[in-house]
């Protein structure tokens, strides 16, 4: 096929021996174009820019083909298909630079999220506090006041952060200040039917330690929230306990709610399944990390009962005569808030009150979240903001400052703990303690089931020093014991 090919510029005549190749020549733009097959001179850069980048990329693609971005992958494929039709017919020409405008946009869309229209929070710092549909940063007395102004507030958490858990308490804190005995904070850690012992607690009619207990019965890591309770405590703030029994989540689980026998059905609140952002974020979560473990349909119809119980819970208290004029914070996890399809969209759906989100939001560029704890979630593109605020925050968990005496136990029908292993180098093991010794006491207090025990252990400091006393082939002795934390990993 006849090639022509210009061998010197046309300025300086400078020689080279292909138009890609210009050797010393700094003018070589100016050249004449080669013409193949009838291609046009800017279809020929542009095929050749292709070429190149295909070049470039084709040995990551593999390893970089899941990461992509769909819009991505769709900016690449217009790209090569606006060279092919300019080269195909140069007559096209006129159109490249509006096609290839739309094919920029589209690149750059992975960038644009709606949570960073202005800031991009990778660039937050450690206590910053961001107003995302704006980009404008808050002074943390404005954010307060500025959260001070809606009916309903939620706040988003990881369970086991105590940084999320301390912005909590400091807009808790702020709302009773400016609203006093006008506050109501719902708890998705409690379950309904513990709403009468919640009250008790909350009144100062239940001591910390019996609350603990029925704290234990519904959530786990009570130490996490014991600041925040103990403050509900003190200025006498109701506590709403949101969330479904284990009952209902169990049979939610196994059955349809369509299936489902009368009596289990009659205590369900209203349930949307429809919102299509709702079910794709919720089906990312299981892909990450429950697949295989069992249904997705059921993961999700559980999700669903969750957020709609608490919201139909809030509804209720907000309605009542108790609540109506109160101000509520409802404490969940972030998931349960995000994107307001949880639970804001569904207790507006009931009470059409303003609300705002708040997002303790951990910078990873910036903060280190041991691998483990992190909840790496392909998740869906979204024309959602996930919060009205992002709150920039540490993580620190407790895991390596509890007091522990590296067990295994069993409660034994109320006449102690059983011990069912020994970790090597605790501090129980150091103590002597043996697989299948009955602890009855510890520091003399009496021990009649597990909680009794690790709530005794967990008033101790490392160092302390303390006795646990047990019965050993019926015979009781009592072991010193020095406490300790037990390092992760270990």
């Amino acid at each position: 096929m006849p090639l022509d090919v210009a061998t010197h510029c046309a300025d300086c005549e400078a020689e080279f021996e292909w138009i890609l190749s210009p050797g010393s020549c700094t003018c070589y733009l100016k050249v004449r174009y080669a013409r193949f097959m009838n291609v046009s001179p800017p279809g020929f850069w542009l095929l050749a820019f292709t070429v190149g980048a295909v070049l470039v990329l084709a040995p990551a693609a593999p390893a970089r083909a899941e990461a992509l971005e769909p819009l991505t992958i769709l900016a690449i494929a217009s790209l090569a298909v606006v060279g092919v039709l300019i080269i195909v017919s140069p007559s096209l020409l006129p159109l490249a630079p509006p096609l290839l405008l739309l094919v920029g946009c589209a690149a750059t869309q992975e960038n644009l999220r709606v949570e960073s229209a202005y800031v991009d929070p990778r660039t937050l710092q450690l206590g910053q506090i961001l107003h995302l549909a704006t980009g404008r940063f808050l002074a943390e007395p404005e954010a307060l006041d500025y959260l001070a102004r809606f009916p309903v507030v939620y706040i988003g958490e990881s369970h086991d952060s105590v940084d999320d858990h301390t912005v909590q308490l400091t807009v808790l804190k702020a709302m009773e200040e400016r609203f006093p005995g006008q506050v109501a904070l719902g708890l998705e850690m409690l379950q309904r039917p513990f709403q009468a012992e919640a009250n008790a607690f909350a009144r100062g009619q239940m001591s910390e330690k019996d609350f603990q207990r029925i704290w234990q019965k519904n959530w786990s890591d009570f130490l996490y929230y014991r600041d925040i309770l103990l403050f509900v405590r003190e200025r006498r703030i109701p506590l709403i306990a949101l969330n479904a029994d284990k009952t209902m989540r169990q049979a939610v689980r196994e059955h349809p709610v369509a299936a489902l026998a009368p009596e289990a059905a009659k205590d369900l609140p209203e349930m949307d399944f429809q919102d299509p952002y709702h079910r794709a974020y919720a089906e990312a979560i299981f892909g990450g990390h429950m697949k295989g473990a069992q249904d997705p349909d059921a993961f999700y119809r559980v999700q669903v009962l969750w957020d709609e119980t608490m919201a139909q819970t809030a509804a209720e208290y907000l309605k009542s005569p108790e609540g109506q004029g109160r101000r509520l914070v409802v404490l969940a996890g972030g998931n349960h808030v995000r994107y307001g399809f949880g639970i804001p969209r569904r207790l507006f759906r009931r009470v059409p009150l303003p609300f705002v989100i708040v997002e303790p939001y951990v910078n990873h560029s910036i903060v280190e979240v041991p691998k483990e704890k992190q909840m790496e979630v392909d998740a869906p593109m979204l024309p959602l903001r996930p919060a009205d605020i992002y709150w920039s925050v540490n993580y620190r968990d407790l895991r390596d400052q509890r007091v522990k005496l590296g067990i295994l136990i069993e409660d034994s029908d109320g006449t102690g703990v059983r011990v069912t292993g020994v970790l090597p180098d605790g501090p129980g093991h150091k103590a002597g303690l043996l697989k299948g010794d009955l602890i009855v006491s510890v520091d003399g207090t009496e021990v009649k089931e597990a909680f009794d025990l690790t709530y005794q252990v967990g008033l101790h400091k490392a160092g302390d020093k303390g006795t646990i006393e047990v019965l050993r082939m019926g015979e009781r002795r009592r072991v010193p014991v020095t406490y300790d934390v037990i390092k992760h990993g270990k």
